[in-house]
């Protein structure tokens, strides 16, 4: 829905800030050297599995290079989430800027359900792909 903006509210400030250091660490951080390399997964240690959040790493560091074919083959999820997380990183300057509209995106159980599933059928993804 499309809404009258006013200035963006804490909330959007405060994941727009962490949208841009994620962002700038994945583009700053080397994936084969620490500090990186030296974390592992916990989950994969105890199961044998990849967790659910494999290949996010290599999915962010890929899309902030524009190698985006690269990081939808790690997790194409966590590749949607890295754009999302820059465009909404843009739409809160430009709404700090005057923008006079917004959307607003409403939390619904729908929303929710759709989000469970793109989760479960990222981690079947990256199963099956086996490249972290």
């Amino acid at each position: 829905m499309i809404v009258r903006a006013g200035r963006p509210s804490v909330h959007a400030l405060a994941l727009a800030g962490v949208a841009v250091l994620l962002l700038a660490a994945a583009a700053a951080l080397p994936l084969d050297t620490a500090p990186l390399a030296l974390l592992a997964c916990p989950f994969r240690a105890a199961t044998g599995l990849p967790c659910p959040g494999c290949g996010a790493t290599r999915a962010f560091h890929f899309a902030v290079r524009g190698r985006f074919g690269d990081a939808l083959a790690f997790s194409p999820l966590a590749t949607a989430i890295a754009a999302a997380s820059g465009l909404h990183a843009v739409w809160t300057m430009l709404r700090l800027a005057g923008l006079p509209f917004a959307l607003r995106l409403e939390d619904t159980p729908r929303a929710r359900w759709l989000a469970a599933i793109a989760i479960v059928a990222n981690w079947i993804f990256v199963s099956v792909q086996g490249r972290v």
